[in-house]
This record gives C-alpha cells, structure tokens and sequence, in this order.
C-alpha cells in the first residue's frame, strides 16, 4: 500500500513564517535545533566560494579565540583540548593551508590539529619537542602535498 502526501504550495511559506515568529516561546533546545536548521539550509544553498571565505572568517574567529584563552597555558593537552581549538580540528582538511600559514608565519602549537585533520605526521622522533624542526617538517609535508 501505498500513500501520497500533497501539501499545498503555502505550507512551507507558513512554516518559515511560524518558525520566524519572534512571541513564540520556545525552549532553548528548540532554539538552538532552529539555528542549526537554517545553517544548514545556508550550507545547502551558499555557493562554495562564499564557504571558503566563510571557512577563513570563522577559523581567523576561532584562532583569536583560542590564542587568548591559552595565552597562560603551559599544558599542550589543555592547549589542545581548548574548545575553539577542537573546532578547528572539526573543519576538517579546509583549514589544512590556513593552519599552514599560521606555522610559517609564527611557530605554534598547531601539530596536534595537523596530525589529527591529516592522519599523518612527517615530524621524526628526534625531532619532537623541538618547534622549529617540527614546524619545518610539517611546512615541508605541506609543500610535498600541495597545501602551501
């Protein structure tokens, strides 16, 4: 058996209406599920190069972020772990060059997300602990990869 669902050509205007409908008291669950809708309906329909400059202001955001709130930590751990910190890690391999240009302009605590967007590490044993020979292998791997 099989069903049909019509609906007439209004019933996605009175959607969005009712979901833009600011006296209407929702939960802050419901809240936040309707901003993760409409950014994902802006992921859908945003052409890819608005999303690449998009990807550059909110990785630049996070970074500020994450450099201030780091700023005293000794701990590569809690460095790493910091929330803007994993959500760069979360855009995945988009921010592989703009992290690259981060280590070649100033040396940083960026293996960590390199190794964990890329699955790979070109930095020796011998080398590890030593920022200037790890950030040269990984400007190196960039290069070897196309990245830089």
């Amino acid at each position: 058996m099989s069903y049909t669902v019509t609906a007439s050509p209004n019933i996605f205007d009175r959607i969005y209406e009712m979901w833009n409908m600011n006296d209407i008291a929702l939960s802050n669950e419901s809240k936040e599920i309707h901003k993760e809708s409409e950014r994902s309906a802006v992921h859908y329909f945003v052409p890819i190069s608005r999303q690449e400059a998009d990807c550059l202001i909110k990785f630049q955001e996070l970074k500020s972020r994450w450099e201030v709130d780091t700023a005293i930590l000794s701990s590569i751990t809690e460095i790493a772990m910091h929330p803007a910190y994993q959500q760069i890690i979360g855009m995945g391999r988009n921010t592989i060059p703009l992290i690259l240009a981060e280590l070649k302009e100033r040396p940083g605590h960026w293996f960590w997300a390199l190794k964990s967007i890329t699955g790979e590490d070109p930095v020796l044993p011998e080398q590890r602990g030593r920022i200037k020979e790890m950030t040269k292998a990984w400007l190196n791997w960039g290069r070897d990869k196309g990245y830089i």
